[in-house]
């Protein structure tokens, strides 16, 4: 008997046998990610949860795969007892917990501030359009895109980028004297570009912009942040080790050339550099050891901004060190303190399947952090990343509307770089959408809406016109070298699949009878995603495929692929294809309760 079964089957006595004269390795998960506590949990038995929590010190908070922790078992489960006894043992209010990620979806490389008891955080948009969403909560769980830093397409420079190009890594700050919002990031051009890689920085009025034309510093590497010190000077640090330069009053130049003031404690893709001044100290966070599954987070201070700068003895502050975690590849953050003087990290992470793939990529997650005796932050709980926290604030969070290239049916409708506006109307509550003739393998194509998948199990449906050439439908899309069409033309239906440079499958079904408009559906749950068209009020199976590994950045080696899933409609062809409806619903297991 393993030892999955023998918490959940097994008695306390022989549970107890087990832990104390066994060899066992006790933080071993089965391939679902659940931990012994979890099937404790599932027995329903308090004197096993109880054994393993207080004697093995196992966590209820430790998330399965699908993000579930045992005190999330316990609340679906009915289980009152056992879930009372392990919120009070995670100090937790099993009412107000929250689950990271709390940026759902291709949301990379966060940076944050705050505004009163207003939060705003922008993350990296690479060469979608419009660029580098700006967020704002009330409470640092509850986003919604405000503005973007660059919506001018002339100002954009992504018409032709590849995907994977376009802006990395931005941060926003605020400089007290000018009163001005500041975001920059790093442009990273193509391969054949003459320059490959320059700084972007754009200023506003107000932390969601509008913000004006972006200003180019022409400084190789990546992960540019600013800091507005307290004697009016201004320093943009960025990558290679950590570098720094001041910059002029406006920002928008450099005064002097780059410098390096720190090497990392790791020492290793040492990057995505931020500083503060806090009590004295100029501290310094670091992304370090890649963003692969050796990502984490490293501090240093020093009473002088250009250093020496000493390493925090608590490196690193923040990391995932479970290879079997629900949130792994964790790093790159920002610290900020809210407006009642506790403070927070906000950070990248990624939601990785069994089969090593995390199709959303990148997401937000944040952190509560401590403050050591000796003066150092450090992520709380043991400096690793947690799944479920309490609910920084209790107020009641007031809606906010999406803000995107076009809003439509509540949702913040984005593109792969510039779509021309004369290609989309939206007119009583029905979208138009015209293509140029182009597929969605074409760099120059127009004809395309997205948004951000975010759960691994959702529901896509829209009911659109048959087009009058080529086809139009619903899309699923990572780039140009990656997505299927399910779509509808005058010839019949189509699921085609895209990967690498060329069609992999292509399928195709006749016609519905005597109709001018179809509701097509995309289901994606139990490793299976499903095609499905209505005939009246049923609906109708057409295909089902494996989940497409080239959807994830890791399930195909094309081009640099650092975004995530998108779901949306497309238009191939130069026809005007109206859309009556869209809607998708994402299925987050960890809040079923």
């Amino acid at each position: 008997m393993t030892p999955f079964d023998t918490a959940l089957k097994a008695d306390l006595q022989t549970l107890q046998h087990t832990v104390e004269y066994e060899g066992q390795n006790f933080r071993e998960r089965d391939a679902d990610g659940n931990t012994l506590l979890h099937c404790a949990v599932r027995s329903g038995s308090l004197a096993k949860v109880a054994y393993l929590t207080d004697f093995l010190a196992l966590d209820p908070l430790e998330a399965n795969l699908s993000g579930i922790t045992p005190l999330d078992l316990a609340l679906q489960d009915g289980l009152d007892e056992i879930a009372a006894y392990l919120a009070n043992k995670a100090g937790v209010d099993p009412t107000r917990i929250i689950h990271n990620p709390v940026r759902r979806g291709f949301y990379p490389d966060p940076s944050w501030i705050r505004v009163g008891e207003d939060y705003y955080m922008v993350n990296s948009s690479f060469s979608f359009f419009p660029c580098i969403p700006i967020s704002k909560s009330r409470d640092l769980v509850h986003w919604t895109t405000v503005g973007y830093a660059i919506t001018n397409p002339d100002w954009a420079r992504v018409a032709r980028s590849e995907g994977g190009r376009g802006y990395w890594a931005p941060d926003i700050s605020y400089d007290a004297v000018s009163k001005h919002y500041f975001i920059t990031a790093t442009y990273r051009g193509n391969e054949d570009d003459a320059e490959p890689r320059c700084q972007m920085v754009v200023s506003a009025e107000r932390p969601e912009g509008p913000y004006g034309e972006p200003a180019w510093i022409h400084e190789d590497g990546i992960d540019p942040s600013i800091l507005h010190d307290e004697d009016g000077r201004h320093y943009m640090l960025f990558n290679r080790s950590v570098r720094m330069a001041e910059l002029t009053p406006d920002c928008r130049a450099m005064r002097g050339p780059a410098r390096l003031i720190w090497g990392g404690d790791l020492k290793r893709k040492t990057e995505g550099p931020q500083l503060m001044k806090h009590d004295g100290y100029y501290y310094l966070l670091a992304a370090e050891g890649g963003t692969g599954a050796g990502h984490r987070i490293s501090a240093a201070r020093s009473k002088n901004v250009w250093g020496p700068y000493e390493n925090c003895p608590y490196n690193p502050i923040l990391r995932q060190d479970d290879e079997g975690g629900y949130l792994q590849n964790c790093g790159h953050g920002k610290l900020l303190q809210t407006a009642d003087g506790r403070w927070f990290l906000c950070f990248l992470c990624l939601r990785r399947d069994p089969d090593g793939t995390a199709p959303m990529g990148r997401e937000t997650s944040i952190a509560e952090v401590t403050w050591t005796p000796d003066g150092w932050p450090v992520a709380a709980y043991g400096r690793r990343p947690r799944a479920v926290l309490n609910m920084p604030f209790s107020e009641e969070i007031p809606t906010l509307t999406p803000v995107g290239i076009t809003r439509w049916k509540g949702e913040e409708w984005i593109t792969q770089r510039a779509l021309d506006t004369a290609n989309f109307t939206v007119e009583k509550d029905a979208l138009t959408l015209c293509g140029n003739g182009l597929d969605l393998c074409d760099r120059k194509m127009q004809g395309l809406l997205l948004v951000r998948q975010q759960e691994r199990a959702f529901t896509a449906e829209t009911a659109l016109e048959i087009p009058a050439a080529d086809t139009a439908g619903l899309t699923c899309y990572y780039d140009e070298h990656s997505y299927l069409k399910f779509g509808i033309g005058p010839e019949g239906l189509l699921l085609e699949e895209y990967a690498g440079y060329e069609v992999v499958s292509m399928q195709t079904a006749p016609l519905p009878a005597s109709t001018s408009h179809v509701r097509l559906r995309v289901t994606a749950t139990d490793g299976q995603r499903h095609f499905a068209i209505q005939d009246g009020t049923d609906w109708h199976t057409l295909w089902s495929i494996p989940e497409p590994r080239y959807l994830t950045s890791e399930g195909l080696q094309c081009g640099k692929r650092f975004t995530g899933a998108m779901v949306g409609l497309y238009v191939h062809g130069a026809s005007a294809v109206r859309f009556a409806d869209w809607s998708a619903v994402w299925s987050c297991p960890e809040e079923k309760r």
